[in-house]
């Protein structure tokens, strides 16, 4: 008895301190939530948590996390033989995100589905297929399966037929956002949207980017969507809501550049960037103005 008293059971999923939700109280970050099949993920003020009880470890947050803040979680193992997933039973249903690294790290090319487990897959490999031809790569074949007739009173045959069939083997691919850039370096999969005619050239979003996709310097405002990983902290905190990012597959991204001047206001004699030149007020004095404070 005491050799089980003393068994260590694993370390409960948790998520760190790496969360956006974490560090920005108005973060609206949601992706691990909604990529979770049993609502096992909750927010609150500056927090979020994994229900233990509820988890089942299917993984989908892991490839859902912009941030890789997901711990003692692995992804789920799967089998494949040659270039082909092998689904024969029911099983966590992978997202596209996943299997996009699937495509790159092992070379899969299509998925085997028993029959009965179709209906259930063929919406994320649909999908998939939409964005492998977005990325110019092929796309994956469906080869669907029979399920196999079993003679219970002839078991030899069974277990002869077991022998010859070729062994499968298994895996699990690398995880989160981070290890899609990786294998798609210049490929990216979200779009940042500035209007440029309402951003004051505060830097706010700059700052709260890790990923260095908006780089302001040099008089020149830069937005390289291949680093994105679709955190959503650069459009919470744009007070005057110039930043939108959207889901958006595309090959061979380009930074977009967009140019701006040095300038120092007439009125409060402080330094400022505007986007044109030879402005002589800078945002803040402008909207005081406007308001009649000045």
């Amino acid at each position: 008895m005491k050799r089980f008293m003393n068994l260590e059971l694993p370390p409960e999923p948790i998520i760190n301190s790496n969360c956006v939700r974490k560090r920005l109280k108005n973060s609206i970050c949601d992706n691990c939530s909604t990529s979770c099949p049993v609502n096992a993920i909750s927010f609150s003020h500056m927090d979020a948590k994994i229900d233990n009880d509820l988890c089942f470890q299917c993984g989908n947050c892991l490839f859902s996390c912009p941030v890789d803040a997901i711990e003692n979680i692995s992804p789920h193992e799967r089998t494949y033989q040659q270039d082909y997933l092998v689904v024969n039973y029911d099983e966590p249903v992978a997202m596209t995100e996943e299997l996009i690294v699937w495509h790159k790290q092992f070379q899969i090319r299509g998925i085997q589905i028993a029959e009965p487990l179709v209906d259930k897959w063929l919406p994320t490999i649909a999908a998939l297929n939409l964005k492998l031809k977005t990325l110019q790569e092929p796309i994956w074949q469906l080869r669907i399966e029979q399920p196999l007739a079993v003679d219970s009173g002839r078991r030899m045959m069974l277990f002869r037929q077991k022998l010859d069939q070729k062994p499968l083997s298994k895996g699990q691919v690398k995880t989160g956002l981070n290890a899609r850039k990786q294998f798609y370096p210049e490929d990216s999969w979200f779009m940042i949207e500035l209007e440029n005619e309402s951003c004051i050239l505060c830097g706010a979003c700059a700052k709260v980017c890790d990923e260095n996709a908006i780089q302001i310097g040099d008089n020149q405002f830069i937005l390289d969507e291949k680093r994105c990983t679709g955190c959503m902290s650069c459009q919470v905190v744009c007070f005057p809501k110039s930043i939108q990012v959207y889901e958006h597959t595309a090959k061979h991204s380009e930074p977009t550049v967009f140019h701006y001047y040095d300038a120092k206001c007439h009125t409060c004699h402080l330094p400022f960037f505007s986007w044109e030149e030879d402005v002589q007020t800078c945002p803040i004095c402008s909207q005081h103005k406007k308001q009649g404070w000045l």
